[in-house]
Order: structure tokens, then sequence, then C-alpha cells
């Protein structure tokens, strides 16, 4: 095989689940975001990690990306991967869902496999247990995990940011599910069900003065909250240009939400609740990123 001098860069965003009562349902799409590129050359497969994971997440075929690229390519032979990762490693900000739909993607440009968008949020759920990350990745925006299973969309409201704070801690997915009860009171369900109605809705339309109605959870952040340092004292804040505060995916990253023009307000206000509580964690400004994963040929 001769070295193709052409490169496919794949660019992935980080993502926040859940937010708030939409659990495995509602996700958005972050500024921020990995990037693979792959070029095709003779020999055996080579992987690089930089960034986030690097010494640590495996540089071969047992790596994520190489792992959903083997859901479609009969080999990985005459490949050189490189993985530029900028999203945190088991924060709950969708590292995972984002290097499985860039496996899935490259395998479906490399392989000329014709896979829908609806084939790789299949098969990206297959991989994760769960789509709701994965939506929000492949489409960015806001989206809703539908039955089918689909996704549906929302355009993210102007004058929406957020404060990512993500703790030096790390929380496996597994560790956060197993904190939920198997079953949970028919009244939980419905309110559940209401809320995310609510926010839907209130996201849709712009009304962001009713957002924090909306935002509170009985479902699983009463069990995850406990595994996010600070939490309960970023939940109890009370400031103009505060909507509320969410746990990010599994956690124990957390996401602020705020009106734009006081976002800078609501950071510092953040530092110092976590600085009082003795928590280290890195604080982030970022709004809702309105693409999602792109692939192309260089």
């Amino acid at each position: 095989m001769a070295t193709d001098e052409r490169a496919l860069t794949i660019t992935a965003p980080a993502t926040s689940a859940n937010l708030g009562p939409g659990f495995d349902v509602l996700a958005l799409a972050l500024d921020l975001a990995n990037e693979v590129i792959i070029r095709r050359r003779p020999g055996p497969l080579q992987v690089h990690v930089e960034g986030e994971g690097a010494g640590e997440v495996p540089e071969d075929d047992r790596n994520l990306v190489c792992r959903a690229l083997l859901a479609g390519l009969p080999t990985l032979d005459g490949l050189d991967i490189t993985c530029r990762n900028r999203i945190p490693f088991g924060r709950g900000l969708g590292s995972s869902a984002a290097a499985v739909c860039a496996g899935l993607v490259a395998a479906n440009a490399l392989g000329d496999l014709r896979w829908s968008p609806a084939d790789i949020l299949a098969r990206a759920i297959e991989f994760e247990g769960h789509g709701d990350n994965a939506a929000a990745c492949l489409d960015g925006g806001i989206t809703a995990l539908v039955p089918g299973p689909g996704l549906l969309r929302i355009e993210p409201p102007d004058g929406l940011a957020l404060v990512v704070v993500i703790p030096t801690s790390r929380v496996s997915t597994d560790e956060a599910r197993g904190t939920m009860p198997a079953q949970v009171p028919v009244a939980v369900a419905a309110q559940s069900i209401s809320a995310t109605a609510g926010l839907v809705l209130a996201l849709e339309r712009g009304h962001l003065d009713e957002v924090p109605d909306f935002l509170v959870d009985q479902l699983h952040q009463p069990h995850r909250g406990p595994l996010c340092p600070g939490f309960a004292a970023l939940g109890a804040l009370d400031h103009p240009g505060l909507l509320g505060v969410t746990v990010s995916g599994s956690g124990p990253s957390m996401l602020a939400w705020a009106l734009a023009e006081q976002v800078s307000d609501v950071a510092q206000l953040v530092r110092d609740t976590l600085a009082a509580e003795d928590v280290t964690a890195e604080v982030r400004v970022e709004r809702v990123a309105p693409t999602g994963l792109r692939a192309r040929w260089q």
C-alpha cells in the first residue's frame, strides 16, 4: 500500500448528558473537542495519543477509537492514527462517546460503508449502553434521544452560557449507575417526565427565565450528587445570573447554567465557593457548541 498524503481529520465535541431531569435522554455539546487524524501508510497499525490520557490510554487496537473502527473495517493495518485528546477522562464529559463516534464515522468514511446517521447512532448506543452523549456529539446543540433510536435537536438559545466545573477526581459510569435504585416511585418518574418536557420547551422557545424551574431533578442527582465535590454548595447558591446547577453525565463534573451577560460573575462565584469548600477543580466558561462531530479530508 502506498502512503496516502491525505488525512481524515475528525473533530468530536465533549458532551454533558442528563441536564437535570432528562436522565439518559437529554444532552448538549460543548465547545471542547477531541481530534482524531487518520492517515494511510504501509505497515501495521500505529496509534499515538496526545493530551488527555497520554501514557494511560492504549496505543493499539484496544484504544476505543480503534475498537469502534473495527465495527466496520476488517483490519486496521495500514492506518496511522493520532488522537489529540482535550476532553478530560472519567469526568462525565463524554470522552468515551467522542472516541466511539469518531471511530464509527471514520470507519464509515474509510470503508465507504454508507451508514446513515441513524445507523451510526445505533452502533454508538451498542458501544455505550446509552445514547444521550452520542446524540449530542454527533449533531451538536441540545439533543433529546427518542425511540428509534433517533434524536431531536434544539438550537442553543441566545443568552445561555455554561460554567463547567471539572473536579480532579474521577467517577466511572458503572460506579455512578450503581448508586441509583433499581426502582423508583411513580411520583419521581412523573416529576422527571414533567420537568424534562418543561425544560425542552423552555429551551426551544428561548425562555431562559423558566429554565430554573425545570432543572430540578429527583431521579438521579440525589444519588450522584454526593460523588461530585462541591455539588451541594453550588446548588445552594443564589445569584440573578445563575439558572441552576446540574451533574454532568455520571459526574463528577457539573454545569452551572448562566445568563451569558452575567456568566463572568457566576464563574467567579463558583470559584470562590469551591475554594471555600476546599474543592480543587478546573472552572471553564463555555457555550453550547452549535455543531457536532465533523469529518474532513485534508
